[in-house]
Formats: structure tokens, sequence, C-alpha cells
């Protein structure tokens, strides 16, 4: 779609992901860093019940966000570029405005008439009125900052989109902190994050105020009809695999939450100690799905201009050396755990430090899906996507239904493993049915996570072996630093002009 412009482009000059991806990189390494500290100081100040309220909180908060969107937030970084370029992006993102804040509603006027069923389905505890309002407060906020977040990295503005989480993070972690510090509990934790999203919302705001007037303007009329027509098919999918991919992140915390015997209170503690397992995991996936939300627009970017093989072998560069990469800092942490979980946690979370090899597996394996799935939404098959996590889900649901009774912690970790890698595979197939090149080298680099399950230092020597013998893999780190290079040259010749 194309169309005359009254106007150049003068607004929202796209950052070049070399450039964008440095910074991104260096404010994440802080973030994941303050998020890391954030996370021992929960489980130093608070009990593992009070640890396992807080994970379920931040997990709904997860899960419900993008369901509230209905997909169609998620699915700009998809169709902006093709408005903008048509000249008709503010009419674009006034009826996604419309279609989001119509999820919105429904959501939040479901928790006003039924805040005990919320309760009772988040926290096992359905009589915590206080604790369901602090849950609205915070849905409401980083369903705002989603949106800004979202539409930020749609119009490729990578540093913007790092600082604005930035922000969001410190300010959680400095609230959070003051907060326990004076006997918070979770709902002042809940109340710090709202108030930290939305200061984190604020330079997004402004960037997209003063811009917005420079977007270029087509000559021709917008028409909605072929606007839903595209965008509604896209975003269904995109909102079923949101649903089903946070779903699968949390099923096995619910299933230890509703079926561990003994009371709430014993369910939430096991979830605690769940959580500190998957406390420097976690960042791994963090990391993969911040990196796939930046990296989709450029591939984006690439497909529609027609080339489609240059977006294909950056992705599979992508993977590669994500993946090796996860594994080493999975392997280095595992040399510290013990300390990590004797000193900094005094001993408390034992449970946590047994089920560590796994959960770095679990996260490992899911960025990788993270980042495949671009390459089937990129070629609109998203649906596919979903089969695999429908499966996954209840392969796992099934799995804990049967293990968790009778191997408890153990058996529910172990059901994710297995779920997680059956999700891999078809995702893998999936991306080979769209022409993606999935070959010996790939699948081996796919299955190095399980190298966790040995030693430490036999998992940082396979990696580093990968790494020598996979010409691949090093022409695609010798072609990184390139990248860096050309972007920070660009950089400085911009700014010497």
């Amino acid at each position: 779609m194309h169309s005359s412009q009254t106007e150049p482009e003068s607004s929202f000059v796209a950052d070049s992901l070399a450039s964008g991806m440095l910074m991104m990189l260096g404010l994440t390494l802080i973030q994941r860093a303050l998020g890391f500290f954030r996370g021992i100081w929960f489980c130093r100040m608070m009990d593992d019940t009070s640890v396992g309220q807080w994970a379920m909180a931040f997990g709904f908060l997860i899960l419900i966000a993008p369901v509230m969107m209905l997909g169609l937030s998620g699915a700009m970084p998809r169709f902006v570029e093709r408005y903008r370029q048509a000249g008709q992006l503010p009419a674009f993102i006034k009826r996604v405005v419309w279609g989001v804040s119509i999820g919105g509603g429904l959501v939040f006027i479901s928790m006003a008439i039924a805040p005990q069923a919320f309760g009772w389905l988040v926290f096992r505890s359905p009589s915590d009125n206080l604790l369901i309002a602090a849950l609205a407060f915070a849905i409401l906020t980083l369903f705002a900052f989603n949106f800004t977040l979202d539409l930020v990295s749609s119009l490729r503005q990578v540093r913007l989109n790092s600082i604005m989480q930035f922000i969001q993070g410190v300010g959680f972690t400095a609230s959070s902190i003051v907060a326990l510090a004076y006997g918070g509990g979770v709902v002042s934790l809940l109340v710090c994050f709202g108030g930290s999203t939305i200061v984190g919302m604020l330079p997004g705001l402004w960037v997209l105020r003063e811009g917005w007037g420079g977007l270029p303007v087509g000559n021709v009329s917008f028409d909605s009809r072929s606007m839903w027509k595209s965008l509604i098919p896209y975003a269904i999918a995109l909102w079923t695999i949101n649903l089903l991919t946070n779903l699968f992140e949390l099923a096995d915390r619910y299933m230890i939450l509703h079926y561990t015997a003994g009371g709430e209170a014993i369910a939430q503690a096991a979830v605690g100690q769940y959580h500190s397992g998957r406390l420097v995991p976690t960042l791994i996936g963090n990391v993969a799905l911040m990196y796939a939300g930046i990296l989709m627009p450029y591939l984006a970017a690439d497909w529609e201009a027609g080339r489609q093989r240059e977006s294909v072998n950056s992705l599979r560069r992508t993977l590669m050396i994500a993946t090796i990469f996860f594994t080493a800092g999975a392997a280095i942490t595992l040399m510290f755990a013990p300390w990590i979980f004797g000193t900094l946690l005094q001993g408390r979370y034992g449970e946590g430090l047994r089920l560590m090899p796994h959960a770095f597996v679990i996260c490992i394996w899911g960025s990788l899906i993270s980042l495949g799935q671009l390459h089937v939404w990129l070629n609109e098959r998203g649906k596919w996507v979903g089969y695999a996590l429908a499966v996954g889900i209840a392969l796992n649901l099934v799995l804990n239904y049967l293990w968790l009774p009778s191997f408890g912690l153990h058996g529910a970790v172990w059901a994710t493993v297995v779920s997680t890698g059956v999700v891999l595979v078809g995702v893998l197939g999936v991306m080979r049915r769209l022409d993606f090149p999935i070959d010996s080298q790939l699948v081996g680099v796919s299955i190095l996570p399980l190298a966790l399950f040995l030693p430490p230092w036999t998992s940082m020597i396979v990696s580093i072996l990968i790494v020598v013998v996979m010409p691949e893999v090093r022409s695609g780190l010798v072609q990184i630093c390139r990248d860096q290079l050309a972007g920070r040259r660009l950089g400085l010749a911009k700014s010497a002009a």
C-alpha cells in the first residue's frame, strides 16, 4: 500500500539496529543486574509464602496485559511501517486505541464484579480485597505502558524503548527496596510497580507527542475496511499465541498452587521456592523477549522490501549465538549458585537451588521459541505456533497432574522441561515448513542447554567447543562485531555532520 505524500518523513527517524542494540544491551545488563538484586532482596525480606504470592501476582500481570490488548498492540510492529509509508499512521493508531480500550474495559469490569474469583485464581485466597485492588492498579499501569512501548518499538526507536524499560526497572527496584525495608508486603510491591511503570512511560509519551505532527500525510483516504481485514486475522493469531505462551509459562505454578496439599500457605511457599530457583534463569527469558520485540520491526522492514533472505540469515545467526551465550552464562551462574543460595538467600531456599539447572533449560528453550516464531509471524502463519503451544500446555498439565503428587516440585519442573522441549520441536518444524533452514548445526545448538545437567565446567567447555567447530557461529560473531563498529562510526559521522 503506497500513496504520494505531502510531507517528507521528518519525524521518528529509525535507530540503526547495531547502534540501538548496543545501547539496549548496555542498559539491559544494568537493569537485569538490578532485577537480580531486587529478586534477592524480595527473598531475603519476605518468607517463601509471601514470595510465592508475589510470584503469582507478577505472573498474572504478565498473563493478563496482552490478553487485554486483544493482540492489536502487539501487531503494530508488523503494520506500522506499512501505514507510515502510506502517510496514514495516525488513522491506523486511532483505530488500534479504540480496539485495545474495549479489551481493557472488559477485564476491569470483570475484576470489579467478581474480585473474589480473581483472588482465588491468582492467590488461592479469595478474601483479600486490598490485594486484588493493588493488582488491578498494577494491571492498569502495565496496560498503558505496554501500548506505549509497542508503538515506540514499531517506530524503531530502539534507544527510547530501552530508556523506558530502564527507568521502569530502576524505579521499581528503588521503591520496592524502601517499601520492604519499612515493613511493606505484596500490596506495597504492586503499588510500587504501578508507580514506577507510570514514570517509565513518560519519556515515550513525550517523544510521541513531539514527533506526531511531523509524520508524513498521504493523499489517499484511509480504508478502514482493508485495515481491519489485514489486521484482525493477524491480531487474533497473535492474541491466541500470547495467551497460549503465557498460559504455558505459568501452567506449572498454577498447578503447584492449586494441587499442592496442605492449604494455601503451603502451596504459596512451594511456589516461592520454585520462584527462587528461577531468579537468574528468568533474566534470560526477559532478555530474549526484549530482543525479539526490538528485532521484529527490522525483520519486517527487510521482509516488506523483498529481502527475505537477509531476514532469515539474521534470525538464524541470532538463534545460534543466543543459545550459546545463554548456555555459557547459565553454566557460570551454576558455579556460583551454592554461594548465592547459601549466603545471599541465607540457606532458606534449598529446593530452589536444586531446581536451578532445570529452570535454565526451560528458560533457554523458551527463548528459542520466542525468537524462532518471529519467522512464522513474518509469514503470517502464527496459528501453527499456537498448535504447538496448545499441545505443550496440555502435556504440561497432564504431566503435572501425574507427577506433582508423587515427586513434588521436581515432578512439576520435569513436566515443564519435557513440555517445553516438545513445543520447541514443534516451532522448529513449522519454521522448516516455511523454508527456514533447519540443519544439523542448528539442531545441535538447540539441544546444547541439556549440557547444564552436567557439571558447570563441562557445560562451559561444550559451549566453547561449539564456537570453535561451527564456522557459521564464528562468522556470525564477527558480523555482529562489524555491525556494532559500523553503527558506532555512523553515529560519529552524524554527530560530526
